[in-house]
C-alpha cells in the first residue's frame, strides 16, 4: 500500500468522495486534496487582510461616534470603548435578546473571554503573556459575523435601508468606513459572502466546485471600498489566482 492510499484512508470516505468523483483515482484525488489545502491557506490569508482592514476602519468610526453620543440621565459619559460601553442603537445590536427574552452573553464579554484565553496561551516569554486585554485586543477578538450584523441588510417599502439601528449607524458612522462605495447593501453582501466563505474554510470543505476567483474579486472590491490602494495591494500579493491556475 502506497503512502497516498494510507493518507486517503485517514481522511475518511465521505471527505475524500468529492475528490475521487472529480479525479477518478486515489492518486488524482490526493493531488486535488493537496491543492485544496493550498487554496484554503491562500484564502485564509486573504480573509485575514480583509478582516483587519475592515475592523480597523469600522473601529475608528465607531470610537468617534460612540464618544459623541449624549449620555443618558444619571449615566456615565460614553467614550471610545464602544464594545464595552456602547450607546444606542449599537447597544442593542451588540447585545441582542436571547430566547425567552433572556439576555445572552454580550459581544464584549465574549470577545474579552477569547482575548484573555489567547493572552494566557502566549509563550511565557512573550511581553504580553497574561496581560489584561485592552480595547484593541477586544476589537481583534470580535467575530467576523458581528461585523456583518452591524451593516444594513435590506430596504423597506419606502426604500429606506434597515433594520432601523443599522440604518442610523451606517448614516452617522460606518458609511465613512467604506467611503469609496455608497451602497451599504452591497457592502453587506460582500462582507456576508466572505463570512460564509470563512466558515467553509474553517471546516476544510472542498473548493473544487467553487468559483474561488469570484470571492477573490469580492475581497478586492471590499478593500477598495475602504481604500483603493489597499485593494490594489491585496490584488498584487494574493496567492489565490496563481493557485487557481495550478489546479491538477
Amino acid at each position: 500500500m502506497g503512502i497516498e492510499d494510507i493518507v486517503a484512508g485517514h481522511l475518511s470516505a465521505p471527505r475524500l468522495a468529492p475528490y475521487l468523483a472529480a479525479a477518478g483515482s486515489v492518486a488524482g484525488a490526493m493531488r486535488l486534496y493537496r491543492w485544496n489545502l493550498e487554496l484554503s491557506g491562500a484564502i485564509h490569508e486573504s480573509l485575514g487582510v480583509v478582516e483587519v482592514t475592515m475592523r480597523n476602519s469600522i473601529d475608528a468610526q465607531l470610537q468617534t461616534w460612540n464618544q459623541g453620543r449624549p449620555a443618558r440621565t444619571g449615566s456615565a459619559a460614553y467614550g471610545t470603548n464602544w464594545v464595552e460601553h456602547p450607546a444606542r442603537p449599537l447597544q442593542g445590536i451588540l447585545n441582542p435578546r436571547g430566547r425567552g427574552g433572556r439576555p445572552p452573553k454580550s459581544t464584549y464579554e465574549s470577545a474579552r473571554e477569547r482575548a484573555i484565553k489567547d493572552s494566557n496561551l502566549r509563550d511565557p516569554s512573550h511581553p504580553r503573556h497574561g496581560v489584561s486585554p485592552n480595547h484593541d485586543d477586544i476589537v481583534a477578538h470580535i467575530t467576523f459575523g458581528t461585523w456583518v450584523k452591524l451593516l444594513p441588510s435590506r430596504r423597506d417599502a419606502q426604500g429606506r435601508i434597515g433594520p432601523d439601528g443599522q440604518r442610523g449607524l451606517w448614516n452617522n458612522a460606518i458609511r465613512h468606513s467604506f467611503s469609496h462605495h455608497a451602497d451599504p447593501l452591497v457592502i453587506h453582501h460582500w462582507v456576508n459572502r466572505l463570512h460564509l466563505l470563512r466558515n467553509r474554510i474553517a471546516h476544510v470543505e472542498p473548493l473544487i466546485a467553487t468559483d474561488v476567483m469570484s470571492y477573490h474579486r469580492t475581497a478586492a472590491r471590499l478593500l477598495r471600498a475602504v481604500e483603493p490602494a489597499m485593494g490594489d495591494w491585496y490584488a498584487g500579493i494574493s496567492r489565490i489566482p496563481e493557485i487557481c491556475r495550478q489546479r491538477p
